[in-house]
C-alpha cells in the first residue's frame, strides 16, 4: 500500500476507458513540501490517500461510467478487487445453505458493505 499526501482534496480519475483511479482512505494531513536543493520547503495543510497505486489510488475496473450509474459502478469495481464475478455469482447462489457457505456470504456481504460506504465518503466530498 502507498499513502500519498496532497495540498487539495481528491476523489477519482478516469485511467482509460475500462478503469477508474479511486483515492480512499483520505485522511487530513501536514506535511512538507520538497524545496529547493533538497531542502524542505513550507509546511502545508492538505490530504492523504492510501492505495495500490504509487500516487496513493486504488484503481478499479468500470467501464462505461455515466453520471447516474457512477455509484454503481465503483462499488462493483471495488468489490471485484476483492471477489471476481465467477466468485460473486457462486457465493450469491450459494445462499449460505452450508456453514462454509454461510461464511463466504457473511465475508462477501461485509466486504461490500466497506465499499458502498467507500464510495459513498468519496462521492460525498467537496472539491
Amino acid at each position: 500500500m502507498n499513502t500519498v499526501n496532497y495540498a487539495e482534496r481528491k476523489t477519482f480519475v478516469k485511467y482509460d476507458d475500462d478503469h477508474f483511479l479511486l483515492y480512499l482512505n483520505e485522511q487530513e494531513a501536514e506535511f512538507q513540501t520538497p524545496g529547493e536543493d533538497g531542502q524542505p520547503g513550507e509546511t502545508v495543510q492538505g490530504y492523504s490517500y492510501t492505495g495500490e497505486e504509487a500516487d496513493g489510488s486504488t484503481k478499479i475496473a468500470a467501464s462505461g461510467v455515466t453520471d447516474a450509474n457512477r455509484r454503481d459502478k465503483f462499488i462493483a469495481g471495488l468489490i471485484g478487487l476483492s471477489f471476481d464475478i465467477d466468485a460473486q455469482i457462486a457465493i450469491l447462489a450459494n445462499d449460505g445453505d452450508t456453514e462454509v457457505h454461510a461464511e463466504e456470504l457473511e465475508n462477501y456481504k461485509t466486504c461490500r458493505a466497506q465499499c458502498k460506504a467507500a464510495v459513498d465518503e468519496l462521492l460525498g466530498r467537496t472539491i
